[in-house]
């Protein structure tokens, strides 16, 4: 298993030099129909120059009508075949139909309702394309822009105008895809007034230098773009890529940490079942200098804590006088009441698998999530004591990379996406189930029934 494991990290992390990446960059700049553009044709120029630099196989274009662009894409497809990565990048003008994406071809007129079906691409057909060819896929759009052809169709279509959008739509990827977009869905992005687009001109900064992944170039280039635009326009993606991705080798000094063995968390989840109810801090202690890099040991520290603050308040309550021991034993007991069902929770979670990764359990795939991250599980307080959760009535709602929902947003906000995405989809659907926070960040979040906390202390 530990060979497998390794030959694993060999896979995920290839050779650059040697993987067949390939690039279609597009940059649409002089519309007939809609004016000039000023920087699309620099920006996909410096980018084409860019990624050749990188090792891609870069297919270069400017100013395509919509029988070039079609032809261009086809000769994507055929480029793909057999290669590690595919990459589009496109600057030009783009619109939203329908909650649908288009991009723009400079002989585009969109004088009657059907043009878009025949004058424009749809984004949708050269995501498909690319996710049909390779494993991984990254599209990067500033196609935001203000469309001045988008008024013409809002005639042309009348009462439907509405399906007319601002900027560009949001999209969903399929696995191993990100998509990156100039702004945010609905927002219209800046052209720039220097040679290259607030967007282009970050991207191009941060692929030419940095040998970070590309989800950390990407926030810089979201704080880039952010900063020269005085916070009008924020770079958004969707990601849903299955592994580390870069444009130029990382450093030699810096290997990417192995996943931890099966056979390790194994023999963690073993010792944790012996030493969990133990009340010696230091057999505790010793367990999280033995499994200090499993998620058990976060268990452990926990355990720890508790008895800690139990063993202050005997001390506190044998110093104090008798009279000033007034404290109701619903009091004195909540606090263990809450890392009890806490410690419970995330001990079934260790023993369930992930819907997302069936190689993970569901609290490493939580805990294996960057910050900020939120979990949100399905109690039924009826049935629910610290020691008892309901069979199957675990549900994690987290986020990070690969899940956009908790980017940029504080812990707080993270913790009230969380329950509020368990609760809208509809995830505790049995009788009686609510959506409860549960964690924030590896700390304790609970908030407890109270009349759940008055039984359960009788």
């Amino acid at each position: 298993m530990l060979r497998w494991a390794l030959a694993f990290i060999v896979l995920l992390v290839p050779s650059i030099a040697d993987a067949k990446r390939v690039a279609l960059v597009i940059g649409n700049s002089t519309y007939l129909h809609a004016g000039t553009l000023a920087n699309p044709k620099n920006d996909a120029t410096d980018i084409a120059a860019a990624l050749k630099k990188l090792g891609f196989e870069a297919i270069v274009a400017f100013d395509l009508d919509k029988t070039s662009f079609d032809r261009k894409v086809r000769e994507f497809a055929a480029a793909l075949s057999g290669a590690e990565a595919g990459v589009f990048f496109y600057a030009g003008h783009g619109l939203q139909v329908a909650g649908r994406n288009y991009l723009m071809p400079v002989d585009a007129k969109l004088i009657a309702a059907e043009a878009v079906d025949f004058e424009t691409v749809p984004l949708d057909v050269v995501h498909r394309i690319m996710e049909r060819q390779t494993n991984t896929n990254i599209l990067f759009l500033d196609a935001c822009r203000n469309n001045p052809l988008a008024r013409n169709l809002a005639r042309a279509m009348g009462t439907r105008s509405t399906e007319i959008g601002r900027g560009l739509a949001p999209v969903e990827s399929g696995v191993g895809t990100l998509i990156s977009f100039s702004t945010q869905p609905g927002n219209v992005a800046l052209d720039g007034s220097g040679r290259n687009s607030p967007f282009a001109s970050a991207l191009l900064g941060r692929l030419t230098m940095s040998t970070d992944d590309l989800s950390a170039i990407l926030i810089d280039v979201r704080n880039d773009v952010r900063k020269a635009t005085e916070n009008k326009q924020v770079p958004w993606e969707h990601s849903s890529l299955t592994g580390r991705f870069y444009f130029r080798k990382p450093p030699a000094t810096v290997p990417p940490s192995p996943p931890t063995p099966t056979l390790r968390l194994s023999e963690a989840a073993e010792a944790w079942s012996a030493a969990k109810d133990t009340t010696s801090v230091p057999v505790l202690e010793d367990f999280v200098v033995r499994y200090k890099d499993t998620f058990y040991a976060g268990l452990a520290r926990a355990r720890i804590e508790e008895l800690k603050r139990a063993q202050t308040i005997i001390a506190k309550a044998d110093s104090a006088p008798k009279e000033a021991t007034t404290r109701p034993s619903l009091q004195r007991s909540r606090g263990e009441i809450r890392d009890a069902l806490y410690r419970t929770i995330m001990e079934h979670m260790s023993k369930k698998r992930s819907s997302r990764n069936e190689e993970q359990t569901a609290s490493e795939n939580y805990h294996a999530a960057p910050r900020p991250k939120a979990l949100a599980v399905c109690i039924d307080w009826t049935k629910t004591t610290p020691t008892v959760v309901s069979s199957g009535g675990v549900t994690g709602a987290y986020s990070g990379r690969g899940n956009t929902g908790c980017r940029d947003l504080s812990s707080d906000e993270c913790g009230r996406y969380a329950r509020e995405r368990c609760h809208n989809r509809g995830l505790c659907s049995a009788r009686g189930q609510k959506c409860l926070l549960v964690d924030i960040n590896g700390r304790n979040a609970l908030t407890l029934d109270e009349a759940w906390v008055k039984q359960f202390a009788q």
